[in-house]
């Protein structure tokens, strides 16, 4: 079992479940925002956790649609249990799994969300190809992400920056943002990129 199962499921996910719903709020809002996604848009979260998000985006998105993906049995439960009304009505899809292997077709999304989930992406040029995927043309991604965890993954946030716009530009993403996010007094870090049209590919 590795360190990621024990934190995020059995006993441990559960209580993980429950700190991440009040530490993340304000995360999932902010990168809401920063989408911006219309009414009637799809989007995606990816590492959902508690779906405290998800509720946040189905909020947003009276006739749209909100998808999502997350390794942890214990998160899926929970972000079920928050989420079973719009489950029930068919505005929300929430199903186990990862950023490298989505059960959605191409062009599904307007939109792809992940708050503090990125640096579990493995591999991780396999999970933005697979992001870009699902993505239509024009389709935006936004990412929230603790700086600490970026810098334990990446050693330095110019090494994070790096590799992740090695990533999406290989993938046909451009206009990609690095910022420093309100959340987590400025620490905590935003990433933005859109999914080429055709004729940039």
């Amino acid at each position: 079992m590795t360190l990621n199962n024990l934190l995020f499921d059995g006993i441990g996910g559960r209580v993980a479940a429950k700190v991440m719903a009040r530490a993340n709020r304000a995360a999932e809002l902010e990168a809401i925002e920063l989408l911006d996604p219309a009414p009637t848009d799809a989007v995606l979260a990816i590492g959902f956790g508690p779906g405290v998000g998800v509720a946040l985006l189905a909020a947003r998105l009276p006739n749209g649609h909100v998808a999502g993906v997350d390794p942890s049995k214990a998160m899926l439960a929970e972000a079920t249990r928050r989420n079973r009304a719009a489950i029930r009505q068919g505005r929300v899809d929430l199903q186990l799994g990862a950023a490298h292997e989505l059960p959605w077709e191409s062009g599904r999304f307007a939109g792809v969300i992940a708050v503090n989930s990125i640096m579990l992406w493995e591999p991780l040029p396999i999970s933005v190809a697979e992001l870009a995927r699902v993505l239509r043309a024009g389709g935006r991604l936004v990412t929230i992400t603790h700086g600490w965890a970026l810098r334990r993954r990446f050693g330095t946030l110019p090494r994070w920056e790096a590799a992740i716009e090695q990533a999406l530009t290989a993938a046909g993403f451009y206009d990609i943002r690095h910022g420093a996010a309100r959340v987590e007094h400025g620490a905590a870090r935003t990433m933005c990129a859109v999914r080429s049209q055709p004729d940039k590919l």
